[in-house]
């Protein structure tokens, strides 16, 4: 073979994309039909479900992850056309604005990609449809959030910063820290969740957290949540903020302290 011939045929070679740049396509392909096939047979089991007794609670998760599978495939889309666009949700810089220390611990935790990814779908999940799926989403940056303050010791002032200041997420996020650390609760941060709370979520997590830190409120505090609880009409829009705001009434005079 001569010089020019095998350089052509290195140049070809060199060329040539590698099986795994040919098969992500067909990747791609497969996993959004086996979303959209099992989020369908999840859908279907539930419907059947609905007819041989089964519980409200795993009818549920069953609808739920069914209707999950399959958005995914354009949730998907979506994100990767934001990240071509060079937009996502940056919740941990979004902290740092008014808590830098709160962000600096919540980074050192290793959590400051997670919370930005789930933040990004949260935002994306605008349809009225996915409204259980973006509190599912929600619960999870709390949850995060709530591990963290269990094993690291936030600032009481910065929290309080982080919810007066913050964004509807952010603010839920200040509540979630909250309930992992029941000595970050403040009184007055509470009766604003609940007197005038800009979600569902918010004012719920605000009552998980009355509930929870009962027994670390004046009595004056209580009093007053108490008739912020009695007097807010949009507690018995919610059947789960219902439920909490029950077992508050519920509490009397006596603390409670996990």
């Amino acid at each position: 073979m001569s010089e020019q011939a095998e350089h052509g045929a290195a140049h070809r070679q060199k060329n040539t994309p590698g099986w795994t740049v040919t098969a992500r396509p067909m990747i791609d392909v497969a996993g959004r039909i086996l979303c959209l096939v099992l989020g369908a047979a999840l859908l279907v089991a539930g419907l059947v479900g609905l007819f041989t007794g089964a519980t409200e609670g795993e009818l549920l998760i069953v609808l739920a992850a069914g209707l999950l599978l399959l958005v995914m495939p354009s949730i998907v889309d979506r994100l990767v056309k934001l990240r071509a666009g060079q937009f996502e949700v940056e919740l941990i810089r979004q902290i740092a604005v008014n808590a830098r220390k709160t962000a600096e611990a919540l980074r050192r935790l290793g959590l400051a990609d997670q919370l930005d990814a789930y933040a990004t779908i949260y935002t994306e999940l605008r349809d009225p449809e996915l409204k259980g799926i973006r509190g599912e989403v929600l619960d999870r940056i709390v949850q995060r959030v709530s591990n963290a303050a269990a094993v690291e010791k936030f600032d009481k002032a910065e929290v309080r910063e982080l919810f007066l200041n913050g964004s509807p997420i952010v603010r839920v996020l200040a509540l979630g820290l909250m309930q992992g650390d029941l000595s970050l609760v403040d009184g007055d941060v509470l009766q604003e969740a609940i007197d005038r709370s800009l979600t569902g979520n918010e004012q719920y997590h605000a009552l998980k957290v009355v509930r929870d830190g009962w027994g670390r409120l004046s009595d004056t505090q209580r009093n007053q949540l108490v008739n912020a609880i009695k007097t807010n009409a949009r507690i018995e829009r919610g059947p789960a903020r219902r439920e909490v705001a029950k077992e508050i009434l519920g509490l009397g005079v006596s603390p409670r302290i996990p």
